[in-house]
Protein backbone atom coordinates (compact mmCIF):
# COMPACT_ATOMS: atom_id res chain seq x y z
CA UNK A 1 0.00 0.00 0.00
CA UNK A 2 1.54 3.07 -0.89
CA UNK A 3 1.37 6.20 1.10
CA UNK A 4 -0.54 9.42 0.27
CA UNK A 5 2.44 11.38 1.02
CA UNK A 6 4.75 9.51 -1.01
CA UNK A 7 2.64 9.55 -3.75
CA UNK A 8 2.01 13.03 -3.58
CA UNK A 9 5.78 14.20 -3.26
CA UNK A 10 6.39 15.32 -6.63
CA UNK A 11 3.64 17.48 -6.90
CA UNK A 12 4.14 18.99 -3.61
CA UNK A 13 7.70 19.59 -4.78
CA UNK A 14 6.76 21.25 -8.03
CA UNK A 15 4.09 24.11 -6.63
CA UNK A 16 6.88 24.46 -3.82
CA UNK A 17 9.38 25.09 -6.93
CA UNK A 18 7.16 27.61 -8.60
CA UNK A 19 6.30 29.50 -5.55
CA UNK A 20 9.73 30.02 -4.88
CA UNK A 21 9.81 31.46 -8.12
CA UNK A 22 6.93 33.65 -7.41
CA UNK A 23 8.59 34.92 -4.25
CA UNK A 24 11.86 35.67 -6.47
CA UNK A 25 10.09 37.89 -8.72
CA UNK A 26 8.15 39.65 -6.44
CA UNK A 27 10.95 39.91 -3.58
CA UNK A 28 14.14 39.73 -5.04
CA UNK A 29 16.87 41.68 -5.72
CA UNK A 30 15.53 42.72 -9.74
CA UNK A 31 12.59 45.19 -9.97
CA UNK A 32 10.38 44.30 -12.94
CA UNK A 33 8.73 47.70 -14.30
CA UNK A 34 4.72 47.03 -14.60
CA UNK A 35 4.92 43.48 -13.30
CA UNK A 36 1.62 42.23 -12.31
CA UNK A 37 2.09 40.09 -9.41
CA UNK A 38 -1.14 39.05 -8.04
CA UNK A 39 -2.45 38.34 -11.36
CA UNK A 40 0.17 35.96 -12.56
CA UNK A 41 0.31 34.80 -9.37
CA UNK A 42 -3.38 33.69 -9.51
CA UNK A 43 -2.97 32.04 -13.06
CA UNK A 44 0.17 30.45 -12.23
CA UNK A 45 -1.72 29.13 -9.42
CA UNK A 46 -4.86 27.54 -11.67
CA UNK A 47 -1.92 25.72 -13.57
CA UNK A 48 -0.59 24.43 -10.59
CA UNK A 49 -3.66 23.50 -9.18
CA UNK A 50 -5.03 21.67 -12.14
CA UNK A 51 -1.55 19.97 -12.50
CA UNK A 52 -1.55 18.93 -8.96
CA UNK A 53 -5.50 17.64 -8.74
CA UNK A 54 -4.68 15.65 -12.40
CA UNK A 55 -1.67 14.33 -10.90
CA UNK A 56 -2.90 13.44 -7.98
CA UNK A 57 -5.97 11.32 -9.99
CA UNK A 58 -3.46 10.01 -12.25
CA UNK A 59 -1.37 8.78 -9.13
CA UNK A 60 -4.02 6.84 -7.57
CA UNK A 61 -5.78 5.37 -11.14
CA UNK A 62 -5.90 1.96 -12.05
CA UNK A 63 -2.50 0.89 -14.38
CA UNK A 64 -2.85 -0.13 -17.56
CA UNK A 65 -1.09 -3.86 -17.70
CA UNK A 66 -0.78 -6.50 -20.35
CA UNK A 67 1.11 -9.25 -20.36
CA UNK A 68 1.38 -10.40 -24.14
CA UNK A 69 5.47 -11.22 -23.97
CA UNK A 70 6.79 -13.49 -22.01
CA UNK A 71 9.48 -12.77 -19.14
CA UNK A 72 12.38 -13.35 -22.02
CA UNK A 73 10.94 -11.12 -24.28
CA UNK A 74 10.55 -8.13 -21.48
CA UNK A 75 14.45 -8.91 -20.56
CA UNK A 76 15.37 -8.45 -24.60
CA UNK A 77 13.34 -5.46 -25.55
CA UNK A 78 14.40 -3.75 -22.61
CA UNK A 79 18.34 -4.58 -22.94
CA UNK A 80 18.10 -4.27 -26.48
CA UNK A 81 16.67 -0.55 -25.96
CA UNK A 82 19.65 0.47 -23.98
CA UNK A 83 22.68 -1.38 -25.56
CA UNK A 84 21.67 0.37 -28.53
CA UNK A 85 21.08 3.30 -27.16
CA UNK A 86 24.10 3.46 -25.45
CA UNK A 87 26.79 2.27 -28.51
CA UNK A 88 24.89 5.19 -30.67
CA UNK A 89 25.00 8.26 -27.84
CA UNK A 90 29.36 6.83 -27.27
CA UNK A 91 29.86 7.19 -31.16
CA UNK A 92 27.56 9.97 -30.99
CA UNK A 93 29.82 11.99 -28.59
CA UNK A 94 32.97 10.83 -29.41
CA UNK A 95 32.57 12.38 -33.01
CA UNK A 96 31.26 15.68 -30.98
CA UNK A 97 34.51 15.38 -28.98
CA UNK A 98 37.11 14.81 -31.82
CA UNK A 99 35.18 17.67 -33.47
CA UNK A 100 35.41 19.86 -30.40
CA UNK A 101 39.46 18.80 -30.21
CA UNK A 102 40.23 20.01 -33.62
CA UNK A 103 38.50 23.24 -33.27
CA UNK A 104 40.03 24.21 -30.13
CA UNK A 105 37.07 24.89 -28.33
CA UNK A 106 37.90 22.10 -25.33
CA UNK A 107 39.15 23.36 -22.40
CA UNK A 108 39.25 22.67 -18.58
CA UNK A 109 38.70 26.60 -17.13
CA UNK A 110 35.15 27.99 -16.88
CA UNK A 111 36.49 31.46 -17.50
CA UNK A 112 37.16 30.49 -20.93
CA UNK A 113 33.82 28.10 -21.26
CA UNK A 114 31.81 31.04 -20.98
CA UNK A 115 33.92 33.70 -23.05
CA UNK A 116 33.51 30.56 -25.95
CA UNK A 117 29.92 30.71 -25.43
CA UNK A 118 29.46 34.52 -25.88
CA UNK A 119 32.08 34.41 -29.12
CA UNK A 120 29.29 31.70 -30.32
CA UNK A 121 25.89 33.61 -30.41
CA UNK A 122 27.86 37.13 -30.91
CA UNK A 123 26.15 37.57 -34.36
CA UNK A 124 23.56 34.89 -34.03
CA UNK A 125 20.42 35.41 -35.91
CA UNK A 126 16.92 32.74 -35.10
CA UNK A 127 16.44 31.14 -38.16
CA UNK A 128 19.42 31.96 -40.32
CA UNK A 129 21.49 28.50 -39.44
CA UNK A 130 22.60 25.60 -41.94
CA UNK A 131 21.07 22.26 -41.20
CA UNK A 132 24.03 20.49 -42.32
CA UNK A 133 24.14 16.62 -41.98
CA UNK A 134 25.99 16.62 -38.22
CA UNK A 135 23.01 18.99 -37.24
CA UNK A 136 20.39 16.63 -38.00
CA UNK A 137 22.77 13.33 -36.46
CA UNK A 138 23.20 15.31 -33.49
CA UNK A 139 19.00 16.19 -33.09
CA UNK A 140 18.44 12.75 -33.70
CA UNK A 141 20.73 11.27 -31.44
CA UNK A 142 19.45 13.47 -28.73
CA UNK A 143 17.35 10.71 -27.80
CA UNK A 144 20.06 7.66 -27.73
CA UNK A 145 21.52 9.68 -25.52
CA UNK A 146 18.91 10.98 -23.55
CA UNK A 147 17.73 6.94 -22.74
CA UNK A 148 21.69 5.43 -22.29
CA UNK A 149 22.38 8.83 -19.46
CA UNK A 150 18.77 7.70 -17.68
CA UNK A 151 18.93 4.13 -17.88
CA UNK A 152 22.57 3.99 -17.16
CA UNK A 153 22.25 6.42 -13.97
CA UNK A 154 18.78 3.35 -12.99
CA UNK A 155 20.96 0.22 -13.78
CA UNK A 156 24.39 1.46 -13.08
CA UNK A 157 25.27 -0.99 -10.20
CA UNK A 158 23.88 -4.15 -12.14
CA UNK A 159 25.68 -3.20 -15.58
CA UNK A 160 29.08 -5.20 -16.43
CA UNK A 161 32.78 -3.25 -15.72
CA UNK A 162 32.61 -2.42 -19.59
CA UNK A 163 28.99 -1.34 -19.85
CA UNK A 164 29.77 1.21 -16.82
CA UNK A 165 33.01 2.73 -18.30
CA UNK A 166 30.55 3.55 -21.17
CA UNK A 167 28.11 5.13 -18.91
CA UNK A 168 30.45 7.31 -17.17
CA UNK A 169 32.44 8.27 -20.41
CA UNK A 170 29.19 9.22 -21.77
CA UNK A 171 28.64 11.73 -18.96
CA UNK A 172 31.99 12.58 -18.87
CA UNK A 173 32.60 13.61 -22.70
CA UNK A 174 28.98 15.31 -22.76
CA UNK A 175 30.15 17.79 -20.03
CA UNK A 176 33.62 18.27 -21.31
CA UNK A 177 31.94 18.92 -24.90
CA UNK A 178 29.12 21.30 -24.40
CA UNK A 179 29.63 22.59 -20.35
CA UNK A 180 33.47 22.91 -20.53
CA UNK A 181 33.99 23.18 -24.16
CA UNK A 182 30.95 25.43 -25.38
CA UNK A 183 29.86 26.88 -22.16
CA UNK A 184 26.58 25.54 -22.24
CA UNK A 185 24.81 24.96 -18.70
CA UNK A 186 21.71 23.33 -20.69
CA UNK A 187 23.39 19.92 -20.78
CA UNK A 188 24.83 20.09 -17.07
CA UNK A 189 21.77 21.34 -15.80
CA UNK A 190 20.10 18.18 -17.32
CA UNK A 191 22.18 15.88 -16.16
CA UNK A 192 22.16 16.96 -13.07
CA UNK A 193 17.77 16.49 -13.20
CA UNK A 194 18.69 13.40 -14.43
CA UNK A 195 20.72 12.14 -11.78
CA UNK A 196 17.87 14.11 -8.93
CA UNK A 197 15.27 12.05 -11.06
CA UNK A 198 16.36 8.57 -10.84
CA UNK A 199 18.11 8.54 -7.49
CA UNK A 200 14.96 10.05 -6.31
CA UNK A 201 12.42 7.72 -8.20
CA UNK A 202 15.09 4.26 -7.01
CA UNK A 203 15.09 5.26 -3.21
CA UNK A 204 11.47 5.98 -3.59
CA UNK A 205 9.77 2.69 -5.58
CA UNK A 206 12.48 0.07 -3.24
CA UNK A 207 11.29 2.40 0.46
CA UNK A 208 14.69 3.69 1.04
CA UNK A 209 13.90 6.96 0.52
CA UNK A 210 14.50 8.57 3.91
CA UNK A 211 16.31 11.79 5.72
CA UNK A 212 19.68 10.42 4.39
CA UNK A 213 18.95 10.44 0.35
CA UNK A 214 16.62 13.60 1.15
CA UNK A 215 20.55 15.25 1.70
CA UNK A 216 22.26 13.50 -0.84
CA UNK A 217 20.00 14.69 -3.19
CA UNK A 218 19.90 18.45 -1.97
CA UNK A 219 24.23 18.14 -1.77
CA UNK A 220 23.84 17.02 -5.24
CA UNK A 221 21.55 19.92 -6.08
CA UNK A 222 23.20 22.06 -4.09
CA UNK A 223 26.85 21.42 -6.13
CA UNK A 224 25.01 21.66 -9.23
CA UNK A 225 23.62 24.80 -8.54
CA UNK A 226 26.61 26.46 -7.73
CA UNK A 227 28.81 25.42 -10.90
CA UNK A 228 25.88 27.06 -12.93
CA UNK A 229 26.01 30.34 -11.01
CA UNK A 230 29.72 30.68 -11.34
CA UNK A 231 29.59 29.73 -15.22
CA UNK A 232 27.26 32.29 -15.50
CA UNK A 233 29.11 34.59 -13.27
CA UNK A 234 32.03 34.14 -15.81
CA UNK A 235 29.71 34.79 -18.89
CA UNK A 236 28.90 37.99 -17.46
CA UNK A 237 32.22 38.74 -16.67
CA UNK A 238 33.38 38.36 -20.45
CA UNK A 239 31.01 41.20 -21.27
CA UNK A 240 32.43 43.38 -19.14
CA UNK A 241 29.59 42.96 -16.84
CA UNK A 242 29.70 43.80 -12.45
CA UNK A 243 26.95 44.57 -9.79
CA UNK A 244 28.08 48.08 -10.31
CA UNK A 245 27.08 48.17 -13.63
CA UNK A 246 24.26 45.96 -13.59
CA UNK A 247 21.37 48.80 -13.65
CA UNK A 248 23.39 50.42 -17.09
CA UNK A 249 23.68 46.65 -18.73
CA UNK A 250 20.26 45.05 -17.17
CA UNK A 251 17.08 45.62 -19.74
CA UNK A 252 15.70 48.97 -19.90
CA UNK A 253 12.09 47.54 -17.86
CA UNK A 254 14.66 45.67 -14.78
CA UNK A 255 16.09 47.96 -11.99
CA UNK A 256 18.37 46.27 -9.68
CA UNK A 257 17.88 47.19 -6.01
CA UNK A 258 21.34 48.77 -4.94
CA UNK A 259 22.18 48.32 -1.59
CA UNK A 260 19.85 44.53 -1.88
CA UNK A 261 20.85 42.74 1.21
CA UNK A 262 22.55 40.21 -0.58
CA UNK A 263 25.32 42.49 -1.33
CA UNK A 264 25.49 44.06 2.06
CA UNK A 265 25.39 39.85 3.61
CA UNK A 266 27.85 38.30 1.02
CA UNK A 267 29.94 40.76 -0.79
CA UNK A 268 29.32 41.63 -4.03
CA UNK A 269 31.72 38.64 -5.61
CA UNK A 270 28.65 36.04 -3.96
CA UNK A 271 26.18 38.44 -4.66
CA UNK A 272 26.48 39.12 -8.38
CA UNK A 273 26.10 35.70 -9.43
CA UNK A 274 22.86 34.88 -7.08
CA UNK A 275 21.47 38.28 -8.44
CA UNK A 276 21.69 36.94 -11.98
CA UNK A 277 20.45 33.39 -10.82
CA UNK A 278 17.71 35.28 -9.27
CA UNK A 279 16.74 36.63 -13.06
CA UNK A 280 16.79 33.23 -14.17
CA UNK A 281 13.89 32.42 -11.55
CA UNK A 282 11.59 35.43 -12.22
CA UNK A 283 12.44 36.93 -15.61
CA UNK A 284 9.91 34.26 -17.17
CA UNK A 285 6.58 35.59 -14.90
CA UNK A 286 7.50 38.53 -15.85
CA UNK A 287 7.46 37.81 -19.55
CA UNK A 288 4.17 36.23 -18.84
CA UNK A 289 2.81 38.98 -17.09
CA UNK A 290 3.71 41.08 -20.13
CA UNK A 291 1.88 38.48 -22.25
CA UNK A 292 -1.22 38.31 -20.36
CA UNK A 293 -1.52 41.92 -21.53
CA UNK A 294 -1.38 41.74 -25.30
CA UNK A 295 -4.02 41.54 -27.42
CA UNK A 296 -5.79 37.89 -28.49
CA UNK A 297 -3.00 35.90 -30.95
CA UNK A 298 -3.50 32.09 -32.22
CA UNK A 299 -0.44 30.78 -34.01
CA UNK A 300 -2.10 27.45 -35.30
CA UNK A 301 -0.50 24.75 -32.94
CA UNK A 302 2.72 25.87 -34.54
CA UNK A 303 3.87 29.04 -32.72
CA UNK A 304 4.82 27.25 -29.22
CA UNK A 305 7.72 25.17 -30.33
CA UNK A 306 10.43 27.03 -32.14
CA UNK A 307 11.70 24.33 -33.76
CA UNK A 308 8.31 22.87 -35.27
CA UNK A 309 7.88 26.59 -36.74
CA UNK A 310 11.35 26.25 -38.18
CA UNK A 311 10.88 22.79 -39.88
CA UNK A 312 7.41 24.21 -41.60
CA UNK A 313 8.95 27.12 -42.68
CA UNK A 314 11.74 25.94 -44.29
CA UNK A 315 10.55 22.59 -45.24
CA UNK A 316 7.07 23.19 -46.09
CA UNK A 317 6.81 26.87 -46.78
CA UNK A 318 4.82 27.86 -44.29
CA UNK A 319 4.48 30.92 -42.03
CA UNK A 320 7.12 31.21 -39.67
CA UNK A 321 4.27 30.79 -37.09
CA UNK A 322 6.40 31.64 -34.04
CA UNK A 323 6.93 35.18 -34.51
CA UNK A 324 3.33 35.72 -34.16
CA UNK A 325 3.40 33.84 -30.86
CA UNK A 326 3.11 36.04 -27.38
CA UNK A 327 6.75 36.23 -26.35
CA UNK A 328 7.65 37.75 -29.75
CA UNK A 329 4.54 40.48 -29.66
CA UNK A 330 5.55 41.29 -26.35
CA UNK A 331 9.43 41.82 -27.82
CA UNK A 332 7.30 44.33 -30.29
CA UNK A 333 5.45 45.84 -27.98
CA UNK A 334 7.98 46.04 -25.57
CA UNK A 335 11.41 45.19 -26.27
CA UNK A 336 11.19 42.26 -23.98
CA UNK A 337 11.41 40.15 -26.66
CA UNK A 338 11.45 36.03 -27.47
CA UNK A 339 15.31 36.01 -26.35
CA UNK A 340 14.71 37.06 -22.58
CA UNK A 341 12.89 34.47 -20.83
CA UNK A 342 9.00 33.86 -21.17
CA UNK A 343 7.05 30.75 -19.11
CA UNK A 344 5.83 27.91 -20.50
CA UNK A 345 2.68 29.09 -20.49
CA UNK A 346 3.13 32.34 -22.41
CA UNK A 347 4.47 29.84 -25.40
CA UNK A 348 1.81 27.03 -25.26
CA UNK A 349 -0.72 30.01 -24.67
CA UNK A 350 -0.26 31.43 -28.87
CA UNK A 351 -1.32 27.59 -29.31
CA UNK A 352 -3.36 26.92 -26.82
CA UNK A 353 -5.04 30.16 -25.37
CA UNK A 354 -4.46 30.77 -22.14
CA UNK A 355 -7.86 29.20 -20.57
CA UNK A 356 -6.25 26.17 -22.51
CA UNK A 357 -3.29 25.78 -21.48
CA UNK A 358 -4.63 25.07 -18.16
CA UNK A 359 -6.61 22.09 -19.52
CA UNK A 360 -3.72 21.26 -20.70
CA UNK A 361 -1.61 21.61 -17.54
CA UNK A 362 -4.12 19.24 -16.09
CA UNK A 363 -3.08 16.36 -18.98
CA UNK A 364 0.29 16.66 -18.29
CA UNK A 365 0.23 15.96 -14.25
CA UNK A 366 -2.44 12.92 -14.90
CA UNK A 367 0.59 11.25 -16.84
CA UNK A 368 3.16 12.49 -14.30
CA UNK A 369 1.24 10.96 -11.92
CA UNK A 370 0.88 8.11 -13.50
CA UNK A 371 4.47 7.53 -14.65
CA UNK A 372 5.14 8.47 -10.93
CA UNK A 373 2.94 5.20 -9.62
CA UNK A 374 4.27 2.99 -12.25
CA UNK A 375 7.82 3.88 -10.52
CA UNK A 376 6.50 3.41 -7.05
CA UNK A 377 5.13 -0.34 -7.88
CA UNK A 378 6.95 -1.50 -11.01
CA UNK A 379 10.15 0.27 -10.94
CA UNK A 380 9.07 0.54 -14.69
CA UNK A 381 11.94 2.19 -16.79
CA UNK A 382 9.77 3.26 -19.51
CA UNK A 383 7.52 5.49 -16.71
CA UNK A 384 11.16 6.47 -15.32
CA UNK A 385 12.00 8.29 -18.56
CA UNK A 386 8.96 10.14 -18.81
CA UNK A 387 9.69 11.30 -15.20
CA UNK A 388 12.94 12.22 -15.88
CA UNK A 389 11.90 13.98 -19.38
CA UNK A 390 8.73 16.16 -17.66
CA UNK A 391 11.16 16.83 -15.13
CA UNK A 392 12.96 19.08 -17.53
CA UNK A 393 10.30 20.09 -19.06
CA UNK A 394 8.83 21.19 -15.63
CA UNK A 395 12.48 22.68 -14.20
CA UNK A 396 12.50 25.07 -17.02
CA UNK A 397 8.86 26.00 -17.05
CA UNK A 398 9.66 28.71 -15.46
CA UNK A 399 11.72 30.32 -18.25
CA UNK A 400 10.59 29.05 -21.82
CA UNK A 401 9.40 25.78 -23.20
CA UNK A 402 12.19 23.72 -23.25
CA UNK A 403 11.09 20.25 -24.36
CA UNK A 404 9.98 21.83 -27.52
CA UNK A 405 12.71 24.14 -28.30
CA UNK A 406 15.49 22.84 -29.82
CA UNK A 407 15.35 20.14 -32.40
CA UNK A 408 16.80 17.35 -30.07
CA UNK A 409 14.42 18.08 -27.44
CA UNK A 410 11.30 17.79 -30.11
CA UNK A 411 12.67 14.58 -31.40
CA UNK A 412 13.44 13.37 -27.66
CA UNK A 413 10.22 13.93 -26.77
CA UNK A 414 7.94 12.58 -29.14
CA UNK A 415 10.82 9.12 -29.83
CA UNK A 416 10.01 9.07 -25.52
CA UNK A 417 6.46 9.14 -25.30
CA UNK A 418 6.02 6.79 -28.49
CA UNK A 419 8.06 4.17 -26.90
CA UNK A 420 6.38 4.97 -23.28
CA UNK A 421 3.40 4.14 -24.88
CA UNK A 422 4.19 1.02 -26.36
CA UNK A 423 6.05 -1.14 -23.95
CA UNK A 424 4.94 0.57 -20.21
CA UNK A 425 2.14 -1.53 -19.65
CA UNK A 426 3.97 -4.89 -20.81
CA UNK A 427 6.27 -4.17 -17.66
CA UNK A 428 3.60 -3.35 -15.51
CA UNK A 429 2.18 -6.82 -15.88
CA UNK A 430 5.56 -8.32 -15.34
CA UNK A 431 5.84 -11.51 -12.48
CA UNK A 432 6.97 -10.59 -9.28
CA UNK A 433 10.33 -12.24 -9.68
CA UNK A 434 11.41 -10.28 -12.56
CA UNK A 435 10.07 -7.00 -10.51
CA UNK A 436 12.78 -7.72 -7.90
CA UNK A 437 15.28 -8.29 -10.56
CA UNK A 438 14.54 -4.58 -11.79
CA UNK A 439 15.02 -5.71 -15.37
CA UNK A 440 18.36 -6.34 -15.17
CA UNK A 441 20.47 -5.46 -18.23
CA UNK A 442 23.13 -8.47 -18.65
Amino acid sequence: MLSKRLLAAPAIGIAGYFALGLTVVSFGPLDYRGYQSATVAAYVGLNILFFSSCFVLGSRTRLPRKSIWRTEQNQNVLTFIFRASLVIAVLLMTYEFINAVRAGGLNLNLADSALAYVNTYADYTRNSGSYNLRFLITSMGAFPVFVAQVLGIFYFKELDRTTRFAVIYLFVVTILVYTLGGGKQKQFGDIMIYVVSVVLAKQAAFGKLKLKSLLVIGAVIVGGVYVLLMLLAFRYQAIGIDLTQLNRSLHPLIDYNEGYWLENAFGEAFAFPMVMFSGYLGQGYYGLSLSMEQPFTWTSFAGSSYSISVILNQFFGADFWVTRNYPYMVGYATGWDQAKWHTVFAWLASDLTFTGVVFFMGAVGFIYGRAWREILLYQNPFALMIFALMNIGITYAPANNQLMHSPGGVSTTFAAFIVYFLFHANFNAAPTIVRKLRFRIT
